[in-house]
């Protein structure tokens, strides 16, 4: 149903043009990836800030770490360098939709 046939005209015969099959295969793959049904694209920001355990649990880092520790204890920023889960469900639910898990 979905695929190559969805294409438009003017795409599918630049792609019929060209014999290099790695320049088919990324047109097709950047074409058809938002259009497949039932798939949602992968948030790149929230992937490169939550990672999934092992245990299926979500995984961030706490943020405050980046500039002004220089007045705060060594110990406070230590902690900051942790990671921790999250606490809301409903936040949660939101960001695993957005990985696609």
């Amino acid at each position: 149903m979905f695929g190559f046939m969805t294409i438009p005209s003017a795409i599918r015969a630049q792609i019929m043009a060209r014999s290099s099959t790695v320049f088919m295969s990324s047109m097709l793959q950047l074409t058809t990836r938002s259009m497949v049904s039932g798939t949602i694209k992968t948030n790149k920001s929230v992937a490169k800030r939550f990672k999934l355990k092992g245990n299926g649990q979500l995984k961030r880092m706490k943020g405050g770490k980046s500039h002004n520790t220089g007045y705060k204890k060594r110990g406070a920023v230590n902690k900051l360098a942790t990671s921790t889960g999250i606490k809301e469900p409903k936040i949660e639910k939101r960001i695993r939709r957005m990985l696609g898990v």
